[in-house]
């Protein structure tokens, strides 16, 4: 799924007071994985799972981070 904007992201994980490391625990994934979605301009899309953990983690309805597969704007 295609992150919607790092900066939104970012904003979340302020406002839940998460950190990158935080947040991996939370969705299974790698500390760089997030610092790669975060940062790197190559790296917006991750798989499906992956994203409903990150919005679980985040307490943010689905879609809301990651855009839905056949709503991509």
């Amino acid at each position: 799924m295609r992150l919607r904007d790092p900066q939104l992201l970012a904003d979340y994980m302020k406002l839940r007071d998460f950190t990158q490391a935080r947040l991996a625990r939370s969705a299974g994934c790698s500390r760089q994985f997030v610092w790669q979605l975060l940062n790197d301009p190559n790296k917006r899309t991750c798989g499906s799972e992956v994203a409903a953990r990150i919005e679980e983690a985040l307490a943010v309805l689905p879609g809301t981070i990651f855009a839905l597969p056949g709503l991509e704007s």
